[in-house]
């Protein structure tokens, strides 16, 4: 079997896109943490930040992808949150999978947050400027923590075809 592939990157990366295609060509199930995240605390991501913080965000995260990777009997696809990678302790975790930094190009991701209007309880308040040093803080922890790392793909299926070729080599 498989290990699992971990799909990151910054807010709109294109993370659940690229996972829900992989897990659909291949026949593989498809984890969103962030949607498991919401079903275990029976609140969406934006009440539960709001509730706790985001340390307290950080820490169901981590516990839960503890237990997605300890579940994963069979091949799967995790599209992980944007700050998983944040925690020492959940980059430790991510070494039993195969992790895949999506790195979309800042314009395009601020193009795609804006597009989706999804609420982001990390940019409350961030101008672009604020959101430009966000992504440009995490981006190295990206790129530290992936196996491998896929830039700027236009094609979903190039895309896909890529990471499943390089998992399969592993």
């Amino acid at each position: 079997m498989p290990q699992p592939i971990v799909i990151t990157g910054f807010m709109g990366a294109g993370k659940s896109t690229a996972a829900s295609q992989l897990a659909a060509e291949n026949g593989w199930q498809l984890v969103c943490l962030d949607r498991t995240i919401e079903k275990s605390c029976g609140r969406s991501v934006a009440e539960i930040f709001a509730d706790i913080g985001e340390a307290g965000f950080r820490q169901i995260e981590s516990r839960l992808l503890k237990q997605v990777l300890a579940d994963s009997d069979e091949p799967t696809i995790i599209d992980a949150g944007g700050g998983v990678v944040l925690l020492e302790q959940n980059r430790l975790m991510l070494k039993q999978a195969c992790v895949v930094f999506l790195d979309t190009c800042f314009k395009e991701l601020l193009r795609r947050i804006k597009d989706t209007g999804e609420v982001r309880p990390l940019l409350a308040g961030l101008d672009e400027e604020g959101i430009r040093q966000l992504w440009e803080a995490r981006r190295q922890i990206y790129v530290n923590t992936a196996d491998f790392v896929v830039k700027d793909m236009a094609e979903l299926s190039a895309l896909c075809s890529r990471i499943v070729q390089e998992v399969k080599a592993k």
